[in-house]
């Protein structure tokens, strides 16, 4: 069984290095950004989002743990905020080590997330992902999450 447990200052900093290097990677792996730029973009760009770490209002950091023995099994990150008058969530990463993959938690971390929200009002959570991660977007699928906009790139320098 998987349970939500807010994240840990401890935890934090690992978090957030583990975020941007993942980030940065995509990004590069996609096409969009230099990677010797990358790491230190994905940096600024986690900071700027989070500029009090896990105090940040409105955003909800959350170590997935294991229930058996409480080993943190990954992490979620979403906001829960109000546009135009509807509430709404957006999921910013979610990340299942690799030793715990495949054994139902980021389907569980999910679920427990969707109660979480709407008790809190939510009426709908988005997401973006990265082409280049199918894995990601069969575990989103079989959520019920829906394409709802798509964007594409035509590179025209190999060096970008």
């Amino acid at each position: 069984m998987t349970i939500l447990a807010p994240m840990s200052a401890a935890f934090y900093p690992d978090f957030a290095e583990q975020l941007a290097i993942d980030y940065a990677e995509e990004n590069v792996t996609a096409g969009l950004w230099q990677a010797d730029t990358a790491l230190e973009r994905a940096r600024s760009s986690t900071q700027s989002a989070l500029p009090q770490g896990i105090d940040t209002p409105d955003q909800y950091l959350f170590e997935i743990k294991t229930e058996e023995n409480g080993e943190t099994a990954g992490y979620l990150w979403f906001s829960n905020v109000e546009r135009y008058g509807v509430r709404s969530a957006f999921v910013y990463e979610l990340t299942v080590f690799p030793q715990f993959r495949r054994q139902g938690h980021a389907a569980a971390a999910f679920r427990l997330m969707e109660e979480r929200l709407l008790e809190q009002g939510c009426v709908a959570i988005e997401l973006n992902v990265f082409a280049s991660n199918p894995g990601a977007q069969a575990l989103y699928a079989s959520l019920g999450y829906v394409t709802t906009k798509m964007n594409m790139r035509k590179p025209l320098n190999a060096d970008i």
